[in-house]
């Protein structure tokens, strides 16, 4: 007898969330059978698969990729057997980058599916699918600067061509562009300086240059894109940072906090 694959699962039968910058675990559920016994369940070999579903289980089952095909050839028993069936788990580590198709995705017409194949001892095989959910679209940034030094400025000046670098990566599955604003201000005690007094720019200058100064609401910044990573390697660009400080300005230790926010590009 020929096993059978059957109440294939895919994440719980619900859309597929990801993770900024991490891999979320996937979960395939499916009852497998063999009237031959449990044995034969045992001693079988299985394919678990999912994929988007112009990709096709046949091809997915010869090239793998964390875009758009997850493979693997365990699951974990999720029940003992009994009356010839296991209930079984498999988990995938999906990436952050990987292949969206939620209404707002390139792939608006497609779904995640999920295959599985098992063969029995006898070389017997059965085969189930899943009822397709969406992998839905992540807009996400990582900024690894996690702070900007001026150093020392003395008052009446600026940070002429000496520019500090923020560094900002895609860490999610669509392209996104940058958005800045101040959070607060730089203060020292009762003494502050004013947002416009940061100014920023997609490439280095000697202050002001073409930099654009900050301001206290979110403005998006002109030619910064990152496109959606297709690995691991990251997608990342920098921005560049230059301080004035006002005459008057008493000596101190001033600081505040930018906001780094993600804008989806379609």
């Amino acid at each position: 007898a020929a096993p059978t694959v059957t109440s294939v699962v895919l994440n719980n039968a619900g859309s597929v969330v990801l993770t900024a910058n991490q891999t979320t675990n996937v979960r395939v559920n499916a009852t497998i059978s063999d009237n031959n016994g449990c044995a034969d369940i045992t001693q079988g070999t299985t394919t678990i698969m999912i994929y988007r579903s112009t990709i096709t289980s046949s091809t997915c089952l010869t090239t793998a990729s964390d875009l758009n095909c997850y493979r693997a050839t365990t699951f974990t028993a999720s029940s003992t057997c009994a009356s010839n069936s296991v209930n079984t788990t498999t988990t995938f580590a999906v990436q952050y980058f990987a292949d969206a198709t939620d209404s707002s995705s390139s792939y608006s017409a497609q779904n995640w599916l999920a295959t599985v194949i098992f063969k029995d001892a006898n070389n017997g095989t059965g085969t189930g699918d899943a009822t397709g959910q969406e992998l839905i679209t992540l807009n996400a940034i990582n900024v690894t600067t996690s702070s900007i030094n001026y150093g020392t400025i003395a008052a009446s000046s600026t940070s002429g061509g000496t520019n500090q670098v923020a560094t900002t990566s895609n860490a999610g599955n669509s392209s996104t562009t940058l958005q800045f604003r101040a959070l607060q201000t730089l203060v020292s005690g009762s003494n502050s300086i004013s947002t416009g007094s940061q100014r920023y720019s997609t490439s280095t200058f000697t202050f002001p240059g073409t930099s654009t100064a900050l301001t206290d609401s979110l403005v998006t910044v002109t030619s910064f894109l990152l496109v959606p990573p297709t690995s691991t390697s990251l997608v990342q660009r920098a921005a560049f940072w230059g301080l004035e400080v006002p005459a008057g300005r008493p000596t101190g230790t001033y600081s505040g906090f930018n906001v780094f926010s993600a804008l989806y590009q379609p």
